[in-house]
C-alpha cells in the first residue's frame, strides 16, 4: 500500500556549475572526517561550499545538484587517508519533479552525499538506518578486493540493516573512476537511496588542467510517482502492475534528484506543482567533464548538450577514447560515462539545453503522463533567458543497445589473456514459476528464479563450508576454483524483445565478443575473439536475442552475482552468482560486525525469511496473489513497439 502523502510546497532551486575559485554563500558540509596517519586533517570542502544556490530550500528535501561539482581545491595524490562518513537513512516527503511523495533520503537530501576519494584511500561509512524496513548499501563498481562482505548485497554478502540498526562499511579503493553507491535491498534505490562515488588516482590518463577545466556529476534517475515497494508489490502478484507482468515506464527523469512534471496532464492535480529547471553556469572557452550516472531503475537515457558534441573518455570506469564527436550518448541503469564537452560554440550570455531523454524502445509500454526528457539549464556565465537552442536533428536509434564497443578503446591498453581455463553459460528468459500450484510470471536464469534468504548470507555459508553448499535450486551459480585464473562467462539473452543491463559485482570484464542467437560453451571455442585491447567495464547491454562473452580474471575472492540491472527485473529474479576462489573465501578476514548483523534479526523473523519481492519454495510470498499471464500469452505482447497508455 502506498504511503499517504502531504503536501508540500515545492521551492524552485536552481543551481551553477561555475570555475573552481568562485566563492557563494551556502554551506553544506556532510558529517565527514578525514584521517592519515591517525591524524585528522581539515576535510575538503564540498562543491556547495563555494558554489551558490538560487533559492532557499530549507523547508523541503534539497536536490543536491549543485553538490556534484568538483572542487578544483581537492587534493589528488597517493598519500593514502582514511575518509569517515557518518549517513543518516531517512524517510522524507518532498516532491523532486513537482509531484509530492515520500522518498528516502541520506543526510536528508536525495540523491545521497558526495564522496570524493583517491586511489588507495580507505572509506569508513557509519550508516544508521531510521527506515521502517531493513535496508544496505552496494558499492556500485567498485571489487573489494579482499572485502567480499562489504559488498552490500543481503544474502548473499551480508544480513540486511535492521530497521532502527546500524553497520560500518569499511573498505580500501583500489581503482579509480566514477561510481555509485546504492541500496541492494529490495527496491529502495528506485524511491532515491543512492548517491555518486569518485575515486581520483594519480596514475588516471585523464587530467584536469590539461584533458578538461571543471568537473560535474550527473546522476540521471527515472521517477515513478507510486512508491517502489507498490510497483514491485503489483508486478509479483499474478494481475501484475496496471494488468500487466511487465516492467512499468516511469512517469519523469531527474537530473541530480530534480525534475519537471507537467502537473496539467494530471486528471487531479493536488498536491502537484511544476518547479524550475536546475540550472549549470559554465565558463566559455573551456572544457567540462560530465561524470554520467545511470542510477535509474529502467529506463535507458541519452544524454545530449545542444549544440555541443561529447568527447567519450570513460566508461564504467576504465579511461577511453574513440567517440570524439557524440550527438547523444545512450546509457542504460547502472552504467558510467565521462563525457566533456567543449564551450566554445557560443558566448557569454547565452544558454543551451542539456537533455536527458529516455529511449522509450526500452519499455513494454509507455504511461500516459510520462515526461520523456529531464531538462537543465547550461549557461555561459551569468543570464535569466530560457534556451532556445534546438535539439540535434538526427533521428533517435530504433533500439536498445550500449553504444559501440570499438568506440570505447581503453587508453591504457590491456590485452585480454589468449585463452580462459573455465567457460560458463547463464542463459536468461522470461517464464513463470510454479508456486502452490500456481504459476507467476518470472525472470529466469538456467530456468531458475532467484529466492533471496536475506538471513542466510551465501558468502558466510560457502566459508564455513565450501561451495558445495550453494543450492541451485535458489540461485543459478557457478563455479570458479582457486585453481582458474581466467574465466569467461557466456550471457544469452533468450528473450528476443527484452534488453537487459547485466551487471557484474566485484570485477570488471572485457567484452571479447558479441552476437545474435545462443552461444553455447561448445560453440565457444571456435569463436573468433577480439582480444586486442577490448574494453574494460562491469555492466552491459545485451539485446534481445543476443549474447556476449564476457573474459575476466579469478583473482577477487568473493560471492559475485551477476543480475540484471532493471530494477523490477531483478525484484522478478532475474540474479544468478559467480563463487570465486572458495579457499579465498575461507580465508578472509570477517570482522565481528558482519555476524553482528545476522544477529540482529528481530525476533519472530524466520531465519527463512525471503526478501519480499522473492518466495520460498512450496509458498506464497505476502506479496502476491490474483491471476495469472501465462508466457505463451506474452510473446505476442510483448513488444516493445506496441506503446500502450496503461495509466488509470
Amino acid at each position: 500500500m502506498a504511503f499517504k502523502v502531504l503536501w508540500a510546497t515545492l521551492l524552485p532551486a536552481l543551481f551553477t556549475l561555475a570555475s573552481a575559485h568562485e566563492k557563494g554563500s551556502a554551506m553544506y558540509r556532510p558529517m565527514t572526517t578525514v584521517t592519515r596517519g591517525g591524524q585528522a586533517l581539515t576535510p575538503t570542502p564540498t562543491a556547495l561550499s563555494f558554489l551558490a544556490r538560487r533559492a532557499d530550500t530549507s523547508s523541503a528535501v534539497a536536490p543536491s545538484a549543485s553538490a556534484y561539482a568538483l572542487s578544483s581545491s581537492f587534493s589528488i595524490n597517493s598519500n593514502a587517508a582514511t575518509r569517515t562518513y557518518d549517513w543518516t537513512i531517512a524517510s522524507e516527503t518532498g516532491a523532486p519533479d513537482g509531484f509530492t511523495r515520500n522518498y528516502i533520503t541520506i543526510n536528508g537530501q536525495m540523491p545521497g552525499p558526495l564522496i570524493e576519494v583517491n586511489e588507495g584511500d580507505t572509506i569508513v561509512v557509519n550508516v544508521q538506518n531510521n527506515l521502517d524496513d531493513t535496508t544496505s548499501i552496494h558499492w556500485h563498481g567498485i571489487n573489494q578486493n579482499g572485502t567480499a562482505y562489504m559488498d552490500g548485497v543481503p544474502g548473499a554478502t551480508q544480513c540486511p540493516i535492521p530497521a532502527g540498526g546500524s553497520f560500518t562499511y569499511t573498505f580500501t579503493l583500489s581503482q579509480y573512476g566514477t561510481y555509485w553507491y546504492h541500496s541492494h535491498t529490495a527496491v529502495e534505490y528506485t524511491d532515491g537511496l543512492l548517491g555518486p562515488l569518485i575515486v581520483h588516482s594519480v596514475n588516471d590518463p585523464l587530467v584536469r588542467g590539461t584533458d578538461f577545466d571543471y568537473e560535474q556529476v550527473l546522476i540521471i534517475q527515472d521517477w515513478y510517482h507510486d512508491e517502489a515497494r507498490t510497483i514491485a508489490t503489483d508486478l509479483l502478484s499474478v494481475d501484475g502492475y496496471d494488468g500487466t507482468a511487465a516492467a512499468p515506464s516511469p512517469q519523469s527523469g531527474l537530473i541530480n534528484g530534480k525534475g519537471v512534471f507537467d502537473c496539467s496532464q494530471l486528471t487531479d492535480s493536488t498536491g502537484c506543482s511544476t518547479p524550475s529547471f536546475p540550472e549549470f553556469t559554465v565558463e566559455p572557452n573551456a572544457k567540462t567533464r560530465f561524470r554520467l550516472i545511470n542510477g535509474g531503475s529502467h529506463a535507458q537515457f541519452y544524454f545530449s548538450v545542444d549544440s555541443h558534441t561529447l568527447n567519450i573518455t570513460e566508461a564504467d570506469g576504465t579511461p577511453v577514447s574513440g567517440a570524439s564527436s557524440v550527438h547523444r550518448l545512450p546509457f542504460h541503469n547502472g552504467q558510467r560515462y565521462s563525457a566533456i564537452i567543449d564551450t566554445n560554440v557560443g558566448s557569454a550570455g547565452d544558454a543551451y539545453w542539456l537533455r536527458a531523454t529516455m529511449n522509450t524502445d526500452c519499455f513494454f509500454s509507455t504511461d500516459s503522463t510520462l515526461n520523456t526528457t529531464a531538462y537543465a539549464i547550461l549557461r555561459y556565465g551569468a543570464s535569466t533567458s530560457e534556451p532556445t537552442s534546438a535539439d540535434w536533428t538526427d533521428v533517435l536509434p530504433d533500439d536498445c543497445v550500449d553504444l559501440d564497443d570499438s568506440q570505447l578503446v581503453p587508453i591504457i591498453a590491456k590485452d585480454a589473456p589468449a585463452t580462459s581455463d573455465k567457460v560458463v553459460a547463464f542463459d536468461s528468459s522470461f517464464g513463470t514459476v510454479e508456486i502452490a500450484g500456481i504459476d507467476y510470471n518470472r525472470f529466469l536464469v538456467n530456468s531458475t528464479s532467484y529466492t533471496n534468504y536475506v538471513y542466510k548470507p551465501i558468502l558466510e555459508a560457502v566459508a564455513a563450508n565450501g561451495s558445495t553448499v550453494v543450492n541451485s535450486t535458489n540461485v543459478a551459480n557457478a563455479l570458479f576454483e582457486d585453481s582458474v585464473w581466467t574465466g569467461d562467462i557466456i550471457i544469452n539473452n533468450l528473450d528476443p524483445n527484452l534488453d537487459h543491463p547485466y551487471h557484474l559485482h566485484g570485477n570488471d570484464f572485457q567484452i571479447i565478443a558479441r552476437g545474435t542467437g545462443t552461444l553455447s560453451i561448445a560453440n565457444a571455442a571456435s569463436l573468433n575473439y577480439n582480444l586486442t585491447n577490448p574494453v574494460r567495464r562491469d555492466t552491459v547491454v545485451i539485446p534481445g536475442g543476443g549474447y556476449a562473452v564476457l573474459r575476466f580474471s579469478n583473482d577477487n575472492p568473493g560471492v559475485w552475482v551477476l543480475h540484471c540491472h532493471i530494477a523490477w527485473h531483478l525484484a522478478e529474479g532475474f540474479l544468478g552468482l559467480i563463487v570465486s576462489n572458495p579457499n579465498g573465501i575461507a580465508a578472509l578476514d570477517y570482522p565481528d560486525s558482519i555476524q553482528a548483523l545476522c544477529n540482529a534479526r528481530p525476533s519472530g523473523v524466520s531465519i527463512d525469511t525471503t526478501e519480499p519481492g522473492r518466495r520460498k519454495r512450496g509458498e506464497i510470498d505476502t506479496l502476491i496473489g490474483g491471476d495469472i499471464v501465462k508466457r505463451g500469452a506474452m510473446g505476442s505482447r510483448w513488444s516493445r513497439k506496441r506503446m500502450i497508455n496503461q495509466r488509470r
